[in-house]
């Protein structure tokens, strides 16, 4: 009966680790690659749903107070959480007025205080693609499984590089950089291997730098900001339960869409 040398083992041990993280991964690496290049267009995609209520006709307007009278009656029984002021003449006055934990966003006219269209905050487009990407619209339990996902696709690089790294010591060509003058087939092999470092690059640090709105690691890195003094601020992730209602009322001036 023959032993396998320790390096084989090792070898077919980490290849093992590669292929089930791969099964495990990638099926979310889509989803998540799909949706997030979908909410890469949020300002473009907003703008043109919104383009009813971006070419009002130009007037001197009313008065705040009765645009949010207007807003406040639309939804009975609610009040002000945000009051954003057009960004150019003709665009409707945006309102979010909330009842107990639900927020309605209000299109007002500025010109006559009358309200073109209300939808809830939670049902706009951009949002449920956002729920989609970050936690597949079950709440919690969505996010601990995307952000399980991440981690086994960095385990899936990881393995993959080390596997597929060259072994005979021919310094950084064909790894970093093509090779030139080895023929076509080994440049079009090359430039095949070399894309291949260079996206498994891009994709981990794309993982590792979303990873701080996940559930858990996002209080991982919280908790390290409190450790290193860090803290002072708002942290830039959002993490663990939203604050209570009355803790979130604001008004804010134009904001560029970007």
């Amino acid at each position: 009966m023959s032993v396998k040398p320790a390096g084989t083992r090792w070898y077919n041990a980490v290849w093992r680790w590669h292929f089930y993280a791969a099964m495990l991964c990638v099926p979310f690496v889509l989803w998540l690659a799909t949706t997030g290049a979908i909410y890469t267009w949020k300002p473009q995609i907003e703008a043109w749903i919104d383009r009813p209520y971006d070419h009002l006709a130009v007037a001197a307007p009313v008065g705040a107070d009765a645009q949010v009278a207007a807003a406040l009656r639309a939804v009975p029984g609610s009040r002000l959480h945000k009051y954003t002021l057009p960004e150019a003449p003709g665009q409707a006055v945006r309102i979010i007025v909330a009842t107990g934990g639900d927020e309605t966003l209000a299109y007002v006219d500025p010109a006559t205080a009358k309200v073109l269209k209300t939808v809830p905050v939670e049902s706009q487009l951009m949002r449920v693609i956002f729920h989609l990407h970050g936690d597949l619209l079950v709440g919690d339990p969505g996010s601990y499984l995307v952000e399980l996902a991440a981690c086994w696709a960095v385990v899936m690089i990881l393995t993959g590089l080390y596997l597929w790294w060259p072994r005979g010591g021919t310094g950084l060509a064909g790894i970093v950089y093509p090779r030139l003058r080895g023929g076509r087939r080994l440049f079009w092999r090359d430039l095949h291997a070399v894309s291949g470092i260079w996206v498994s690059l891009l994709a981990l640090g794309l993982i590792l730098t979303g990873l701080p709105w996940a559930k858990a690691w996002g209080s991982y890195f919280a908790a390290a900001r409190q450790v290193t003094g860090t803290a002072d601020g708002p942290v830039d992730w959002p993490t663990g339960p939203r604050p209570p209602a009355s803790a979130r009322c604001w008004a804010t001036m134009p904001t560029t869409k970007a």
